[in-house]
């Protein structure tokens, strides 16, 4: 519209703005079904132009005019000026040297021709120039709000998993169309494999807080069930990580490649474990209090003496996974700790058979809490076996 004189090119200008908007409302659509990250990537690309077409609103006039006048020193023509041009042609005249080629127009029209010519090309050159100059500008100006960029992604687009409510199963790097490279795949992977351990991470928040509570306190059922949900929501994420591993898999890998993968169907196999652990301290819990046992403080702080040991175990364990490298330092710290869990568990084991000779509680209730303590150990076999397997991957 702009090349044939039909609107000025200001509006022009501004309507290239408009549309930088529109654009991203294909994005914000095509992220309706996807995972949270692609949504936040398609709201944060929405806001990046929205806020570029705001700031460039107060500088418009001057824009415009600045490109005016890099066209029309550099190039064919004003760009401004095709409106004008086209207006002060007779119908007819516009109508011949728009229609017409040199050889049928008559010679008085083909100068207007080569001048109307010149325009249309000066106003492409002008619109070109507008919308890359704009975005480059943007681009230089919001990258400096990138942090501002992320906190109010995070804040309007909230997973749907939060520490107050019950949980949904659902990926979040890992997307459910095509695959993307094999890099980039493995990558997402290993993102999904973080935000896996984390959710397991509250599982043992959990038990811990059932350990420490009333089993007639009504919270205590709430929690149990929370532990059933999420160790069900652990065993889907597992299935999905795994199958989707597999897909990428089937692909043509490098041999580092597919050492990485079968690395991290380790870790996930692993992680599961971990959660599978939870879950039964919290049905032993649970059964103890079906049994109307009540375990007393000396108990309850052995096996809190334990949850801060797999706590430390855990929390460095994700260290390591958010790294995704170990040092040899590091391996060894995992190591002691691992020791310390096993001698934890070797010093409570005596403990609790002199307790028995002693009859300080039933043997029923000492069932329930080795138990407990056995879970324990088991899951700190788990995590250093997640840290073993990121240090096989790092070999490869």
């Amino acid at each position: 519209m702009a090349t044939k004189g039909w609107i000025d090119f200001p509006s022009a200008a501004a309507m290239i703005m408009g549309e930088n908007i529109g654009t991203t409302i294909t994005a914000n659509l095509a992220a309706i079904p996807a995972n949270i990250a692609a949504k936040r990537a398609a709201f944060a690309h929405f806001m990046f132009n929205v806020f570029g077409v705001i700031w460039m609103l107060f500088v418009f006039k001057y824009f415009v005019q600045m490109v005016e006048y890099l066209v029309a020193s550099y190039g064919p023509a004003n760009p401004a000026g095709i409106s004008d041009y086209v207006n002060s042609l007779p119908a007819e005249e516009y109508k011949q040297i728009t229609t017409l080629s040199k050889s049928e127009l008559p010679a008085h029209l083909v100068e207007k021709q080569d001048t109307y010519l010149n325009y249309q090309a000066a106003t492409s050159y002008g619109l070109t120039l507008f919308h890359t100059m704009f975005n480059i500008c943007n681009v230089m100006i919001m990258i400096w709000f990138v942090n501002l960029y992320e906190k109010i992604c995070l804040k309007v687009i909230r997973p749907r998993v939060s520490e107050e409510e019950d949980g949904e199963f659902g990926l979040q790097y890992i997307t459910t169309g095509m695959l993307s490279t094999a890099e980039l795949s493995i990558l997402q992977a290993e993102k999904e494999v973080e935000l896996y351990a984390k959710r397991v991470r509250k599982m043992l928040g959990f038990v811990e807080r059932m350990t420490n509570m009333d089993h007639n306190d009504k919270k205590f059922l709430k929690l149990y069930n929370r532990v059933e949900k999420y160790e069900e929501i652990c065993d889907n994420m597992e299935i999905e990580i795994g199958s989707y591993l597999g897909k990428v898999a089937e692909g043509r890998l490098s041999h580092e490649s597919k050492e990485h993968i079968r690395s991290i169907l380790r870790e996930v196999s692993e992680i599961e474990s971990v959660a599978d652990a939870c879950c039964k301290i919290g049905r032993h819990l649970k059964r103890k209090m079906d049994a109307d046992i009540v375990f007393g403080d000396e108990l309850v702080e052995n096996v809190n003496s334990m949850y801060e040991l797999l706590k430390e175990a855990f929390d460095n364990m994700q260290k390591i996974l958010a790294s995704a490298t170990i040092t040899e330092q590091e391996l060894i710290a995992s190591r002691s700790i691992e020791d310390a869990i096993n001698e934890q568990r070797n010093l409570l084991k005596r403990k609790n058979i002199e307790n028995l000779n002693n009859l300080e509680y039933s043997y029923q209730e000492s069932v329930y809490y080795m138990d407990i303590i056995s879970e324990c150990e088991q899951m700190g076999d788990y995590i250093i076996n997640v840290i073993e397997s990121i240090k096989i991957k790092n070999r490869a």
